[in-house]
């Protein structure tokens, strides 16, 4: 090959690779796409995050709700906590609060902590029996906001006299499906 022929055969070459990588603007467009997809996705990953830390709270006062129901089977009235042989794994909770007790009902609720106490909401669980012996129980979660707490721990669930277990009032709390 003769000089001439290397020379443009190489001088073409670096023309055809000089148009590669990406411009400002290419690189701009793409991290204002990215952006734009992060603040329409974050508030929806936060939600999951709050309702998988509650989960923490249901699972626990379901516990607490079967357990009551066998210790009253086995006793005459419904017991405290520190009566069940249940044992909890707190993470976002401070722990069971025991409520009442008596021959036909029993409540529990549990409260954030701290560190939470903005993020996520206070639960509570009633469980009764009625007098034909069928056990009632429900779990009701706040109904307002997770920056208002529940002013008495009992506020969350109203147990009825006949032994049938609701949640309070629609204000205050729902009760989880």
């Amino acid at each position: 090959m003769n000089s001439a022929f290397k020379f443009k055969l190489i001088q073409a070459l670096n023309k055809k690779n000089g148009n590669k990588g990406f411009t400002l603007i290419e690189l701009l467009v793409v991290v204002i796409i990215i952006g734009v997809l992060a603040a329409i996705a974050l508030p929806n990953l936060l939600g999951q995050v709050a309702k998988g830390r509650q989960a923490e709270a249901r699972t626990n006062l379901g516990v607490v709700n079967r357990a009551q129901q066998v210790y009253r089977l086995e006793n005459t009235t419904f017991g405290t906590v520190s009566q069940l042989p249940v044992q909890f794994t707190l993470t976002y909770y401070s722990s069971v609060s025991h409520v009442t007790n008596s021959a036909i009902s029993a409540e529990a609720h549990m409260a954030p902590l701290t560190t939470y106490q903005n993020d996520i909401l206070e639960y509570g669980s009633a469980v009764g029996q009625t007098t034909a012996g069928v056990f009632s129980a429900v779990i009701c979660e706040q109904a307002t906001a997770a920056t208002t707490a529940v002013a008495n721990a009992g506020d969350l669930t109203t147990p009825a006299a006949d032994g049938t277990a609701a949640c309070a009032a629609a204000t205050v709390a729902r009760p989880v499906n």
